[in-house]
């Protein structure tokens, strides 16, 4: 699970990257109204998948400590 969690985070700050450096650097990208839609729609859709997988992974990494909390205090 984490993994996958570490794999959609990268794979979403890589695009969002992509997308704005062609906004920067490629005016064609800003040549008409549906370029512009559709590249905020990218950025938007990454910006939410990024903050998914931040989510999850905080969720996870809580689930796990507080199991591991669990488990140690029986081991005792």
């Amino acid at each position: 699970m984490k993994f996958s969690n570490v794999g959609g985070f990268v794979c979403h700050i890589t695009n969002i990257i992509i997308i704005l450096y062609r906004i920067m650097f490629y005016p064609q990208s800003k040549a008409n109204m549906i370029r512009i839609v559709i590249t905020t729609f990218w950025l938007w859709i990454n910006v939410k998948g990024l903050l998914l997988a931040a989510i999850s992974s905080i969720i996870v990494n809580h689930m796990v400590s507080t199991n591991l909390f669990a488990v140690q205090m029986y081991a005792i």
